[in-house]
């Protein structure tokens, strides 16, 4: 909860986003204004050909067997993908492309990049050393807007990043807030070394089935404050 209490502190906190389309309102730490940096996109929408990621499909629904129908997670945990998302560059603006959206209600479905202050920039960073991603530290959060309505019980739920940490001094780790409760990955699991890796970090916990207000925020920390994110995948073993 530490970063909920610096973010009540922050005079930039309570400035609303600009209008996405989606519904808002339901903020786990109960704030409901911060600025949205990313505009959601399918991939063809940038021109970008993701000539340099890890072997990732574009944005599908794959329509397998079973309440879960995203495939064979890419972070390799068991289960099938309930959600993927990738960061592109946008000039130097790091935007979400959609690559799986495996729930089976996808009326709430909206990845975005959100800052503390006005004017915040979502950042796309580390294109030379490897594939780059979004710059995820100390002065934003993502929030992934789901719905896991018709998923009836959750077994097992992973939340997996593809990156690393961006301090040349120290591994780092992240963390999440949902609705339902909180949690970190180890300290230290992050790699500051290329090349990017996946590493994951069990949320069984705090993900609710038949939950229509699903909202999964995710931090730097408590390591290392600042990562670089590629890709970021929630696997679910689910009926």
């Amino acid at each position: 909860m530490r970063w909920i209490v610096a973010c009540l502190i922050a005079a930039g906190c309570a400035h609303p986003r600009p209008s996405t389309g989606d519904d808002d309102a339901g903020n786990p730490d109960g704030t409901n204004g911060h600025t949205d940096a990313s505009t959601p996109t399918s991939d063809g929408a940038h021109g970008d050909t993701d000539a340099g990621h890890d072997g990732g499909t574009t944005f599908h629904d794959a329509m397998t067997s079973g309440v879960i129908t995203g495939g064979p997670c890419l972070s390799g945990m068991p289960g099938q993908a309930g959600y993927r998302i990738r960061w592109a560059d946008g000039g130097g603006t790091a935007y979400p492309v959609y690559e799986v959206n495996g729930l089976p209600d996808h009326s709430r479905d909206h990845a975005g990049a959100y800052g503390y202050q006005i004017g915040f920039t979502a950042s796309y960073v580390d294109p030379f050393l490897a594939q780059g991603g979004l710059q995820l530290d100390g002065s934003d959060f993502v929030d992934l807007e789901l719905t896991t309505v018709g998923v009836s019980s959750i077994t097992h739920a992973t939340l997996s990043i593809y990156g690393r940490s961006y301090n040349t001094t120290t591994n780092g780790s992240f963390n999440w807030q949902t609705f339902v409760g909180t949690g970190d990955a180890p300290t230290n699991l992050v790699s500051n070394v290329a090349p990017y890796q996946w590493y994951s970090a069990d949320m069984t916990t705090e993900l609710a089935p038949n939950d229509a207000t699903t909202l999964i925020r995710i931090k730097a920390g408590p390591s290392s404050d600042a990562l670089v994110v590629n890709r970021i995948e929630l696997c679910l073993q689910a009926s």
